[in-house]
């Protein structure tokens, strides 16, 4: 028992040892770094005023670069049209085509810096739309991870949903997000599309429309021979299970004709717009004004130089030692 005591009191000794050292290596360190800054004192506030100077002619002879984002709906079978115009326009601007870019844009063409785009993933959106998407589905499912099968493109083209995110210098971006959309939009093949689908869908509402007054007088009519009626319970079941049928069948209608209405705002447009947030910038050290910015880089590459010259200064002092 003795020498366990003993093993315990020698273990937390070294711990307490450690601490202490480490304690004073670290005191040591901060005081290294408040000496450094105090010795060159004065330069470093010559950097910062240095900085501060820059900052300010960099920030008023640039303008930044903005994000904007847009949700839109791409109607009538054109999502492939709509990633390979994305594309396209991406290739114009890094090959600097102004004569295409300036059709689209205008004079203001240069601003556009870049676009991107990207599902919005809705498995259960995609999936519940009909039979078919389930059973595809199942059969793409069985032969993939459901991550892949989620990321992959080919199954993110069918969300409904697809997010753009359109890079532009300054803040004139509604007019250039505009232009933008009215291009995409500016399609034959898809407005053909349009106007057949837009007939169809209203052709579809008015016969839901019909059906559900059907149902609705098939259910006025059950109910009122019910209600007047002294029949025997077998014939008074049946009624009931006609009702039911007809009030499910009813239930059908219903959600069918919300969703052909759904449709029915949809394809007011080819690529039509659900969501657009203008001139959005991201957080952290890259999205600082110059004016903060320069002068912590100034001073972050001085206090670099600085400790490199450090470090070396005590490999040569090792080396010599050894010597």
């Amino acid at each position: 028992m003795a020498q366990q005591n003993s093993s315990e009191e020698v273990d937390l000794g070294y711990l307490f040892k450690s601490i202490g050292d480490f304690l004073r290596k670290l005191v040591k360190l901060l005081f290294l770094v408040i000496s450094f800054f105090k010795k060159f004192l004065l330069l470093i506030i010559g950097l910062i005023i240095l900085g501060i100077i820059l900052g300010y002619f960099l920030d008023r002879n640039s303008k930044r670069v903005y994000e904007n984002r847009l949700i839109v709906i791409p109607n009538f079978e054109s999502v492939e049209y709509l990633y390979d115009k994305t594309d396209e326009v991406n290739f114009k601007i890094e090959s600097g085509d102004s004569l295409y870019l300036k059709n689209i844009f205008g004079d203001n063409y240069n601003s556009v810096k870049k676009i991107e785009i990207e599902p919005i993933v809705d498995i259960y959106n995609f999936t519940t739309k009909s039979r078919e998407n389930i059973d595809v589905f199942r059969i793409l499912f069985e032969n993939q991870d459901m991550k892949e099968f989620v990321d992959d493109m080919t199954t993110s083209k069918q969300y409904k949903y697809q997010k753009l995110k359109v890079f532009i210098i300054g803040k004139d971006s509604e007019k250039l997000l505009n232009s933008l959309l009215e291009f995409l939009n500016e399609n034959e093949h898809f407005k053909q599309y349009q106007e057949v689908y837009v007939q169809n869908t209203l052709k579809r509402l008015s016969e839901t429309d019909k059906m559900i007054i059907q149902a609705d007088s098939v259910i006025k009519s059950i109910t009122s021979t019910t209600e007047g009626s002294l029949t025997n319970p077998p014939v008074y079941a049946s009624f009931n299970n006609d009702f039911y049928s007809i009030f499910r069948y009813k239930q059908v209608l219903l959600t069918d004709q919300l969703e052909l209405l759904k449709k029915s705002k949809d394809e007011t447009a080819i690529i039509k717009p659900v969501s657009i947030n203008y001139n959005i910038l991201e957080g952290g050290f890259a999205s600082m004004k110059n004016l903060v910015k320069i002068p912590i880089l100034l001073i972050l590459l001085f206090s670099i130089i600085f400790f490199f010259r450090f470090i070396y200064l005590q490999l040569r002092k090792i080396a010599e030692g050894d010597d």
